[in-house]
């Protein structure tokens, strides 16, 4: 037995360095929307439902999708460690509006600092991968072929003030990694590729996001619309901070699921690893 129990504090020990190798949170950090497309919760109805993996967050809901199994590149993306079992696809060849993915309006998303991140793939070029927008508000990243994101800052008045960074891609059916982050406290909004940054604005500082009148979340419209089978999204995670590259969730593995998974010590639940030890 003494064996045993050596075995097993040497494995727990192996958790605890593994731990601290992942980048420290701030101490507001909060997921408020987390959804891994990864399972049909109403397979019996034309579309598709995906639960909020946040406690008490909204579904995304959609009339024409539905979870992409044949088409996922199965232990590429996202590369966590986990098993990826599917992916949020197009309905079908020239479906009118691709994956069109919507959850209602989405309070927990009037955030002042943000970390929106995903794994996509089109062959369309008009395409909308993210919006939460009714008008001069919100965050909308779109146009595949020389994608772009739009997102609002509070402009001290009472308003929003458009900040645009343009030709970040040109999107093809190669699954990447794409990432957007604000720091209100400075004013920069970074736009990610495949985990490296791509381009950077860096405004006033203390200017929060600016969320206006309510509008559903979007994602994926006219994402596959004459290209069948490439209009693909997956691991949609959203956060009220501004987190480094190196806190992405699926750009490289994370240590607390990979290497415990190895150890033979982790369990998947929602892209993490949960350990016992004693």
């Amino acid at each position: 037995m003494r064996p045993q129990r050596t075995s097993t504090l040497s494995l727990c020990w192996a958790a605890v360095v593994l731990s601290a190798w992942l980048p420290p949170a701030p101490a507001s950090a909060l997921t408020v929307a987390y959804w891994r497309m990864e399972a049909d919760l109403d397979p019996t109805t034309h579309g598709l439902r995906v639960a909020n993996e946040v406690a008490g967050g909204s579904d995304l809901v959609s009339a024409e999708a539905f979870v992409d199994l044949a088409a996922n590149p199965t232990g590429t993306v996202p590369n966590t460690g986990s098993t990826n079992l599917g992916s949020l696809g197009a309905s079908r060849q020239g479906g009118p509006n691709g994956i069109n993915a919507s959850a209602a309006w989405y309070s927990a998303l009037d955030v002042t600092d943000i970390t929106l991140e995903f794994w996509a793939r089109t062959g369309e070029s008009q395409a909308i991968l993210f919006r939460r927008s009714n008008g001069a508000d919100g965050i909308v990243i779109q146009n595949p072929n020389a994608l772009s994101i739009t997102y609002y800052v509070s402009d001290g008045l009472g308003g929003g003030t458009a900040v645009t960074l343009a030709s970040l891609d040109n999107m093809d059916a190669t699954w990447r990694h794409y990432a957007f982050t604000y720091d209100s406290a400075s004013g920069t909004g970074t736009f990610y590729v495949d985990g490296a940054a791509v381009r950077t604005n860096d405004g006033p500082d203390g200017r929060a996001l600016f969320w206006g009148a309510p509008a559903p979340v979007q994602i994926g419209v006219q994402m596959d619309f004459a290209s069948a089978f490439n209009g693909t999204m997956d691991e949609v995670r959203i956060r009220n901070f501004a987190a480094p590259a190196t806190g992405f969730l699926n750009v490289v593995p994370e240590p607390s699921t990979a290497l415990l998974l190895a150890f033979g010590l982790g369990s998947l639940a929602s892209g993490s690893a949960r350990t016992r030890c004693g």
